[in-house]
């Protein structure tokens, strides 16, 4: 007996055969969704197994006489962490997506029963409508990353707005309570994500001199981060939030109230990033032997973090295409300086490329 059958809907006046099955859409996706999570794993690991995969079967490729094009195509296929999330933030996010989507099928189709097959047909028409609405780019790429990664398709193959920094949204006078504003203020001197910053105890920020101070963190993914903060203000503040803590014998820098702020940090990050990125641009320009002190301290950190150094960082970064225009659209550079970009990258972002600080947190 089959799982499935075929049933008729009436559908924009039209008479629709849609296929539905013996649970619930949102119960089988979710389950999908669930066995996914690979929470403290560390992504990196299974991209160097990925880039190991692959070169390997290049040389069986090329032995057995593939052309490069065959060969081309045979790798798209490797991937060796595309059925895992490890984050639970992500997992989160994408499971409210989820939920949403299934919603909308449900309105559409009269039943909660669709199968995955049936479902993946709508993807498409559901950016649209969203789209249609007036949600941000951000929001939109969110969603179709959620679904694809839950049907297993390429998010290439849909058509969506790009995403750019300088469209992120995020209205900062949400924090405008004396409870967000301390939240507020911690993330702009910190540059920490919300979880991070709700797990932040006292005894992780070490004061190294007068003028600088390493804070020690777990982010995403589980990586142990060391973000590095520089100048008397940043010191004398969380010197006071510590010592407020210290008065109510609170282990954590930020009361429970705080740490529950809701999310949407990403301005203040976004501009204890650009603080930090100029700091550093104009420290160069004031010591011009600074430049390779602070190339030094690049390569160093890649070295305890044991990644390779990969980019010129000689070489400016440009703006090209669409994201140039986005800049300029917002009176934002077109050309950034490298040294400081991955600066802030390492220490403070905690990313290990330019692009990803430059275009969502430097343009915005």
């Amino acid at each position: 007996m089959s799982k499935f059958k075929i049933v008729n809907r009436i559908i924009d006046g039209k008479n629709v055969e849609v296929e539905i099955g013996n649970n619930t859409l949102q119960y089988v996706l979710t389950n999908r969704l669930t066995g996914m999570r690979s929470f403290g794993q560390k992504k990196h690991r299974f991209k160097v197994l990925k880039k190991r995969k692959k070169a390997k079967a290049v040389k069986s490729l090329k032995n057995k006489g593939f052309k490069d094009e065959e060969i081309k195509e045979i790798l798209k296929g490797i991937n060796t962490f595309k059925w895992k999330i490890f984050s639970e933030g992500t997992f989160k996010r994408y499971l409210g997506v989820l939920k949403q989507y299934c919603k909308y099928l449900n309105a559409k189709f009269q039943t909660s029963h669709l199968t995955m097959n049936e479902a993946v047909k709508y993807i498409q028409e559901y950016i649209d409508v969203r789209e249609a609405r007036g949600l941000s780019a951000n929001t939109l790429n969110t969603d179709l990353s959620a679904l694809c990664k839950i049907f297993g398709q390429k998010i290439s193959d849909y058509r969506h707005p790009p995403r750019h920094g300088a469209h992120l949204k995020d209205d900062p006078t949400k924090y405008n309570t004396e409870t967000g504003e301390t939240t507020r203020d911690v993330a702009l001197t910190t540059g920490l994500r919300r979880r991070e910053l709700g797990k932040l105890k006292v005894d992780d920020i070490k004061f190294i001199d007068s003028e600088t101070v390493h804070i020690f963190s777990i982010g995403k993914g589980g990586k142990h981060n060391r973000t590095v903060l520089k100048g008397i203000v940043a010191v004398a503040k969380l010197k006071e939030y510590i010592g407020r803590a210290e008065k109510t014998g609170n282990d954590f820098l930020l009361t429970k109230a705080e740490a529950r702020v809701p999310d949407g940090l990403h301005y203040c990050r976004a501009m204890c990033a650009q603080n930090t990125y100029y700091a550093v641009l104009q420290d160069m320009e004031n010591d011009p032997a600074k430049r390779a002190e602070y190339i030094q301290k690049i390569k160093d950190e890649f070295k305890r973090c044991k990644r390779k150094l990969k980019e010129d960082l000689n070489k400016p970064y440009c703006l090209r295409g669409y994201n140039k225009k986005a800049a300029e659209s917002i009176n934002k550079p077109v050309v950034y300086d490298r040294v400081a970009a991955m600066y802030v990258s390492l220490f403070i972002l905690h990313h290990f490329r330019t692009n990803t600080t430059i275009l969502h947190y430097l343009v915005k």
